[in-house]
Parts: C-alpha cells; sequence; structure tokens
C-alpha cells in the first residue's frame, strides 16, 4: 500500500494512538462441537424483571448475564464441520513479502506526499484524560474554522466514559501541546463533535458535502501516530449497499493509519467523510460516516460552548440493555422469529449507532438468516465498539468462516486475528481454541495447532472433533500410532463422525490393513454417500483384500459420483 509518513523536527507525537440455518445433514452425524450430556450446555436466560444486572468492567457480552427463566437464546450455533475445511490436500503458510526500504518514491507517492503537505497543520491527535492523569482514550480531529474549532467523531467521548473525562488534550503534527477548552456539539447518532481548541488560530481543512459513495472510489486517511508521526494512506471508501449498512461507509486498504475522528480526504484533499469505528486488525476494515451532517452544524448558529462537564453520559450500555425495545427484540430472538428480530434490531442499531450489544445480535439474527456477509459487516461494527469483548471476537470468526465458506471469498488472517484475542479474552472458550487449532493446521503450524487442541482437551474432552483434528496431527507428524489412538477416541465420541471414519481407514490403508481399512471406509460411505474420495479408496481398499467384485462396484460408485452432473 502507498503510504507516506511525515515525522516533524525529531518529535514524537504523543498520541497512543434465520428461520435459522443449522446444518443441512442429520445432528447425529454432523454434532462434532457440542456435549454430548444435553445437560452440559449453557444457555442465557431472559429475564423475569425489566433490566438485568450489568457488570461494565467484566466486558463480557451482556447477553451472557440475563437472570431468571426461560428456553435460552441460541447464541452460537453448533458448528458445522464444513466450516472446518478440508484438511487435504495440505495448504501451505502465508508467505510474507520482502520490503524494498530506500525505494525511490513513486509518482503516486509523490502525490501523496504533496496532500499531506496540504493538511498537515490541519490535523491533531486527541487524548482524553481523567482527573488522576491516566489516558481514558485517544483519537485524531481536525480543525475545519479559522478559530480553533475542531471536528472528531462521538466515539472518542462515549456516554460509557464521559462522567470519568477531566481533560483533553491536543497535539499538533510539529509537536506542539494545548487544551480543548469545551465542546458545542456531541452527536452519538451522526457522531458529529465539535470541540473548541485553546489554540485559536488554526488553518482549517474544507469539507466537501454530497459525495457520492454510491460506487468504489479512492480517498486518504489521515492519521497521527506516537511511533511514526503524522501517517497518510491511500483507501477506499464505499457506501455500505447492505440491509444493515444504514449509511455506513466500508473504508479499506492495505495500511490502515486511521483512528476514531481520522478524516477522510479526497483526491484534493478536502474532508468527505470520518472515521468512526476502527476495527483493531491487521487485515482491517473500518467503518466511516460522510461530513454532510457536519457540514450542516458548522452552517447553524452555533449553540454556546459547554463545560467537558456537561459531555453526555447517556445512553450508557446499562440505559440500551433495558430498554424495551431493545428486550422485546432479545425475547423475539430467542424464539428464533429470526425475520422479525432482525427488524427491530436494524431499528435498534439506528437508534443506538454506538451500542456492541445492538450490532452483535444483528448479526447473530444474519447469521442464522443465512446472510453471512450481512453477518461478518455487524461484527466488525460490535468488536470496533467493544474491542475487549472476547465473545464478539467469537462470533465474528464464525461469521468470517462462513463467508468464506458460502461466498468462496478469499481467505484472510481476519479469522485467525479473531479467534486469537477470542481466546485471549475468553481462555476457556474450547470451540474458540477449537477452531484456532484449525486455522493453525492451515496455515501449517502444527505445534502451535497442537498446543492449541491440548488447551480444547482440557477444557471439552468430549469434543470429537478435537480428536479427530489431532489424529490428523498426530498423521502429519508421522506418529501413526498416536494418530490411531486419536481417532479412535474421536469415533468412541461419535460413532457417525464420518470424516473420522475416513481418516482411519488411511491410517489403516498406511498400516498395510486393507480389510480394517475397507471396514472403515465402508462407514463413511454409510454416513456419507457423497463422499467420492471415500468410495474410490474403498475400491482400492478391497481390491488390495482380494474383492474384485466389491472393488469394481465401489469403483463405479466413485466415478459416477465425481463425474459432473451435466444440466440441460
Amino acid at each position: 500500500m502507498r503510504q507516506f509518513i511525515f515525522l516533524f523536527f525529531g518529535l514524537s507525537l504523543a498520541l497512543a494512538q434465520e428461520k435459522p440455518t443449522q446444518p443441512s445433514v442429520p445432528k447425529a452425524v454432523l454434532d462434532p462441537i457440542s456435549p454430548t450430556s444435553p445437560s452440559a450446555a449453557s444457555e442465557p436466560d431472559l429475564p423475569t424483571n425489566p433490566g438485568f444486572p450489568i457488570d461494565v468492567n467484566n466486558y463480557e457480552n451482556p447477553l451472557l448475564l440475563f437472570q431468571g427463566k426461560g428456553h435460552g437464546l441460541p447464541m452460537a450455533e453448533e458448528l458445522n464441520p464444513d466450516l472446518l475445511p478440508p484438511i487435504s490436500p495440505y495448504l501451505p503458510g502465508e508467505e510474507i513479502p520482502t520490503g524494498e526500504p530506500n525505494k525511490p518514491l513513486t509518482p503516486e507517492e509523490l502525490r501523496l506526499r504533496s496532500i499531506g503537505r496540504k493538511v498537515v497543520a490541519s490535523v491533531v491527535g486527541l487524548r482524553v484524560w481523567d482527573p488522576f492523569g491516566n489516558q481514558i482514550t485517544a483519537g485524531v480531529g481536525c480543525y475545519v474554522t479559522q478559530t480553533g474549532i475542531i471536528l472528531t467523531d462521538t466515539g472518542l467521548l462515549h456516554p460509557e466514559i464521559a462522567d470519568q473525562v477531566d481533560h483533553i488534550t491536543a497535539t499538533g503534527a510539529d509537536g506542539s501541546n494545548h487544551r480543548i477548552s469545551g465542546f458545542y456539539i456531541a452527536d452519538l447518532t451522526t457522531g458529529v463533535t465539535l470541540l473548541q481548541s485553546e489554540h485559536t488560530e488554526s488553518v482549517p481543512l474544507e469539507l466537501n458535502p454530497g459525495a457520492d459513495f454510491r460506487k468504489e472510489q479512492p480517498c486518504h486517511l489521515l492519521a497521527v501516530s506516537e511511533k511514526r508521526g503524522l501517517v497518510l494512506a491511500d483507501a477506499i471508501v464505499q457506501l455500505d449497499p447492505a440491509l444493515t449498512g444504514q449509511g455506513w461507509l466500508n473504508l479499506r486498504g492495505n495500511d490502515s493509519p486511521g483512528a476514531v475522528g481520522s478524516p477522510i480526504l479526497s483526491e484534493s484533499g478536502k474532508i468527505i467523510g470520518l472515521v468512526a469505528m476502527k476495527v483493531p486488525l491487521n487485515s482491517w476494515m473500518n467503518f466511516g460516516l460522510s461530513c454532510d451532517n457536519a457540514a450542516l452544524e458548522l452552517r447553524k448558529v452555533r449553540p454556546a460552548l459547554q463545560a467537558l462537564t456537561n459531555l453526555p453520559r447517556k445512553p450508557k450500555l446499562k440505559e440500551v440493555a433495558q430498554d424495551a425495545a431493545f428486550l422485546r427484540a432479545f425475547e423475539t430472538l430467542q424464539q428464533k422469529h429470526i425475520e422479525s428480530a432482525m427488524r427491530q434490531l436494524v431499528q435498534l442499531t439506528k437508534k443506538y449507532p454506538r451500542s456492541a450489544e445492538c450490532w452483535a445480535l444483528l448479526g447473530l439474527s444474519a447469521s442464522y438468516l443465512g446472510a453471512a456477509p450481512e453477518a461478518l459487516n455487524c461484527q466488525r461494527k460490535a468488536v470496533a465498539l467493544d474491542p475487549k469483548a472476547g465473545l464478539y471476537w467469537h462470533q465474528l470468526a464464525l461469521a468470517k468462516l462462513r463467508d468464506q465458506k458460502g461466498n468462496k471469498t478469499p481467505e484472510s488472517t481476519e479469522d485467525r486475528e479473531a479467534l486469537k484475542l477470542a481466546t485471549e479474552q475468553r481462555p476457556n472458550d474450547a470451540l474458540a481454541w477449537l477452531l484456532l487449532a484449525s486455522r493453525f493446521v492451515r496455515d501449517g503450524d502444527l505445534g502451535s495447532a497442537d498446543d492449541a487442541l491440548r488447551r480444547v482437551m482440557l477444557l471439552a474432552p468430549n469434543y470429537a472433533q478435537a480428536h479427530y483434528l489431532s489424529a490428523y496431527i498426530r498423521g502429519r507428524m508421522k506418529d501413526y500410532a498416536g494418530a490411531q489412538t486419536a481417532i479412535t477416541q474421536s469415533l468412541k465420541l461419535n460413532p457417525g463422525y464420518s470424516e473420522a471414519w475416513f481418516y482411519q481407514g488411511m491410517i489403516f490403508d498406511k498400516n498395510g490393513n486393507s480389510d480394517e481399512a475397507a471396514k472403515a471406509y465402508r462407514n463413511t460411505v454409510r454416513l456419507r454417500p457423497s463422499h467420492p474420495q471415500a468410495w474410490k479408496n474403498l475400491a482400492y481398499a478391497l481390491k488390495k483384500s482380494g474383492r474384485s467384485t466389491e472393488a469394481k462396484d465401489a469403483f463405479q460408485e466413485y466415478q459416477r459420483r465425481s463425474t459432473p452432473t451435466k444440466t440441460p
């Protein structure tokens, strides 16, 4: 990605910156994840009284904190094994491209530098402090008037932290620092926040409202970094056309210098939008809003300057979760009226566009309806708003896997990053560990996969698929005795697991036991008749055992099932 970094005077900036869609194959065959005993599953209950207790500091999904009786919300579907891609053929790990330092600037990079020079004096890093001198959060803003008014996004001053704010400092690209004396507006719905800087002589950026985002267009993201100074990088912006898009802009690129409040610049260096949500992943997608509402606010008669102690303190997480509309949507989803629940949740995300809980539930609804891209979009917003909620990272990883499987989108590192964060924040999440192990296998990192599986087996020793994956790893490591032990345990836990029978057949084949291999392949095709490779392996095992007639029949079945069906 073309990017340019400006460092001024060697100064380091101080900014740290469904009808539900269940597996189509019978549960008895494809249930490698759920505990053997139905009583072992724990699901959240609906509240019996209005509201429910929430500890905002435990960073768990508040939906899991419901008290009372109920039927339980299916928060995480039983995992379809198809989400764990086939383990053969072996997939190589990702190659890390080597860079070329000291490479002469290209014409595009020179153009980027020219834009940077135009806007460098107008961008500031914003840091929010509590009364004890602790930094609460950080973001970016830019001057939009000559009198020191700074435009940023309200996500920087969310009601959840508003009562902790003591003061805000602004750091210019040259390292100069000054305070924010107050604010004019902080609107959670539009995202528009106008702050007044004590630095009243400023160089403003021009707003360019009315940009047409219906088609993908190039843009530039501008931010300040403690390590890299002022950073300007190319990106692509487009209006999200999905049902859950709701006017949000999708931003993507190879390098993401943006932070909450970063201006989105046109080719001419004018503001066309602001970054409103930053997904903390290397394989990034950020979300923004157009500058139209900001331009409208700047044209209005400005309200009186307010002290930071008057920043909006509602709605906080607890107020959102106690909203009657939120509780109705939750109950509707729990009753599996998915289409109705999704309509209600769309309205809730419009009412509370900065609520991670609302976006997470909307993503779950979309997932149950089989709308993988919609689910992925919503879960990205949820983790952007609450990156410390491990369950949201878990749901993001599942949404990404479904999107790759159903829409054949290119594989990225997003699911791996999300699963690592899920397991860091929810170390007892056995399913996340299992998915992470599967990802390590696909990457060719068998040692890390083995470590992750050991964690799975400690947390959930009855996961048949964990033992199956362990057998595969042991086989790759040429530990065939260990592979046989693991696959035997997998089949003991789930005799209806077709892939485990197939892999056991491969182990028997490797050991020269054709009779037992044929029995294993027989079980595979009995449970999954559409498995052409199993029919082929069965034919060869039967032939080795001297059963030529049966081998011929099996091979004919393989040919029939592996030949593409001609459409009229």
